[in-house]
């Protein structure tokens, strides 16, 4: 193909990404049920970086005995998670990509079994997804979390991990707190957009004092709520403004969650709509905005990057249904590549543990 602006890299402090394609942070349930990371989840890694893949974000991973979001959610809170994690990132990183790795709590939208049997949220307000009325945090509780999300980046770091991405997107716990709807609280971690705002940002502070200068640290965020009273670009672009006050590098944008509208999951909500949202965030700052919204080609993403909407492109369904798929079009090879369909079979139960895809049998 003709040179792609899309195949230029770009550095983050002292960290150089090969190019701007980003395998975003997909929850495949491929960890064994203690946490650590398994064969199966290393080579599925592996196979997408070394396809010409920049960054590879490791999915929704637990901070705690009680905040994972599936039965083989991967975590980085003990020994043999943080040992297993070692081996995950140096496969990624000798296939030729930047590993990262998303960290996570669930909150209000958990499975209460693996919330220990106690749901918590920002709010005692029920979750319109499960029903469920998680327990109000209490600020010392708040603090627990956030010292959980500080030392699983700590835990990354140490592991090997060169980015770190906080999870405040899709409903789940950081999310929640973000929210007018699910955040009613009456303290310091409620109400005003600043408050709303203060548990990312106590993370955001405490985390680059442990993790040093030249780390990486990110944040997912979904800017849009798609939902009367709920959260808004407008809104979220003062908050990432705050974020980027405390250290933030880069900020992912999307839009929605387990607790409002699925439409973004589709192709009726465009792939267009989704990315001009990471737009609008970069037209307010002066970092990295990565840019997400079921791309499939790499003429999408590229135009994108033309357009000045993002810096960087996720392509995650594209990249399950078809590893090599920038390889083979940078080979000229188009006809070659297995095209996702939509399906949404990634993220349908399965009865064995694990992500599936209705194209690629080779999961």
């Amino acid at each position: 193909m003709a040179s792609l602006k899309l195949m230029n890299p770009l550095t983050i402090r002292e960290t150089t990404i090969p190019n701007r394609i980003v395998f975003p942070p997909i929850q495949t349930n491929y960890a064994a049920e203690n946490g650590e990371a398994t064969d199966r989840l290393i080579r599925f890694h592996k196979t997408i970086a070394q396809n010409n893949v920049g960054l590879s974000i490791i999915g929704a991973t637990g901070i705690s005995p009680f905040s994972k979001i599936g039965d083989h959610a991967l975590c980085l809170y003990e020994k043999g998670q943080i040992s297993s994690g070692e081996k995950l990132f140096k496969a990624i990183k000798e296939a030729g990509s930047i590993p990262a790795i998303q960290l996570n709590h669930g909150g209000r939208v958990m499975n209460p079994d693996l919330a220990g049997g106690k749901l918590v949220g920002p709010s005692a307000v029920p979750s319109p997804a499960t029903g469920n009325t998680p327990h109000e945090l209490s600020a010392e509780e708040v603090q627990d979390i956030i010292d959980n999300f500080v030392q699983a980046a700590v835990n990354a770091k140490n592991a090997g991990a060169e980015m770190v991405e906080f999870h405040g997107a899709h409903c789940f716990l950081l999310n929640q707190f973000l929210s007018p709807l699910a955040n009613q609280r009456k303290d310091q971690y409620g109400g005003s957009t600043e408050n709303r705002a203060r548990i990312v940002k106590e993370i955001l502070r405490k985390a680059r004092e442990k993790v040093g200068d030249k780390f990486i640290i990110g944040l997912r965020m979904s800017v849009e709520e798609c939902v009367d009273g709920g959260l808004t670009v407008d809104e979220s672009s003062k908050m990432v403004k705050m974020f980027v006050d405390e250290s933030l590098d880069i900020i992912h944008v999307s839009a929605g969650g387990l607790d409002l509208e699925p439409q973004i999951l589709t192709e009726v909500w465009s792939w267009k709509k989704l990315v001009n949202l990471a737009g609008d965030i970069k037209k307010q700052v002066d970092i990295p905005v990565i840019a997400v919204g079921g791309i499939l080609s790499l003429n999408q993403a590229e135009s994108v990057i033309e357009e000045g909407l993002a810096d960087m492109v996720a392509m995650g369904r594209s990249l399950v249904a078809d590893p090599e798929l920038v390889t083979k079009t940078l080979n000229g090879k188009l006809d070659e590549i297995d095209e996702c369909t939509y399906c949404l079979q990634c993220f349908a139960p399965s009865e064995d543990p694990g992500m599936t895809c209705s194209v690629n049998e080779n999961l």
